[in-house]
């Protein structure tokens, strides 16, 4: 950091404790993001990688799973039957910092192909909570609540759900 800045974030009273926070919030968004990306991508290794040892996976409909193993068994049987293509499209974050734990909400919107070949809408919210172990940001419990869950052509007003919610 230049002297200017460090005049700056004198002049404002910014503490390096707002800056790691902004820092961990950033860290956070890239880490959930690039398991987006994976996801869509079908590289389910690359996801696991997201996680901590003993997450936990609670998605409603989708499935729930306890571990890295089990999460990867889940995935790897939801992407080869359930879900032949998707497009996680995720915004309006909001993450809360807690020294080495953090709560982040998102709202998802996603365009699919279920196993059938219909193609498919999905809209809810993520809730996850993540820890951070030896400096790195970890996935620890991943919640998905659907708002619905729809045919494309007939849209969520005429039928919201066409799997049954469990969330």
């Amino acid at each position: 950091m230049n002297q200017e800045m460090s005049e700056q974030i004198d002049k404002k009273k910014i503490s390096t404790a707002d800056i790691q926070k902004l820092l961990d919030k950033v860290a956070i968004k890239e880490l959930w993001y690039n398991n987006c990306y994976l996801i869509d991508q079908g590289e389910v290794d690359s996801v696991m990688e997201t996680f901590t040892e003993d997450a936990v996976m609670n998605t409603g409909a989708f499935g729930n799973a306890e571990g890295r193993d089990a999460i990867r068994e889940m995935l790897e049987e939801l992407l080869a039957e359930e879900l032949h293509f998707t497009r996680h499209m995720v915004h309006m974050p909001l993450i809360e910092i807690d020294g080495d734990k953090a709560i982040g909400k998102w709202y998802l919107d996603c365009p699919s192909i279920a196993g059938n070949g219909e193609a498919v809408w999905t809209q809810g919210t993520y809730k996850h909570t993540f820890r951070r172990k030896n400096g790195e940001w970890k996935i620890d419990k991943f919640t998905f609540e659907a708002s619905y869950v729809t045919p494309y052509d007939k849209g969520w007003a005429k039928e919201r759900f066409i799997v049954e919610n469990n969330g």
